[in-house]
């Protein structure tokens, strides 16, 4: 899987130019990965999240739906009846699991940041 666009064309992975970056956050995850950005932002629908995190190498999470607003983020006309829209979440990704509480916290909507989430299992992740 790979990121394109026609402006920059194929989005390098940046420990292997020869491997992809793992689809439509894939931008997000390699500049993360080569410590261009601390935090970012992407969308999944079906692994446009999880994918370029594991291709390179940083955290990514796909919270429960409408946990983060994606209001002015993801298109209401993306199919018709709005379809893939109801299906698909915003979540960060970040370059060490510790930041994913912190950047929930930042993107959840008021009525979600009083919520109790037990985080302290990303302190078993290694990186």
């Amino acid at each position: 899987m790979e990121s394109s666009n026609t402006i920059y064309g194929r989005t390098n992975n940046p420990y292997d130019s020869r491997r992809g970056v793992g689809g439509s956050s894939g931008g997000e995850g390699a500049i993360i990965a080569a410590a261009g950005s601390v935090i970012g932002i992407g969308s999944d629908i079906g692994g446009s999240i999880r994918i370029p995190s594991v291709f390179n190498g940083v955290f990514g999470l796909k919270p429960t739906q409408n946990m983060v607003p994606c209001d002015r983020y993801i298109p209401e006309q993306m199919t018709e009846g709005g379809l893939r829209r109801e299906l698909a979440v915003t979540g960060p990704l970040c370059r060490y699991a510790e930041d994913l509480p912190l950047m929930l916290k930042a993107l959840a909507p008021e009525a979600y940041k009083d919520m109790k989430v037990n985080f302290n299992a990303t302190n078993l992740l290694t990186h």
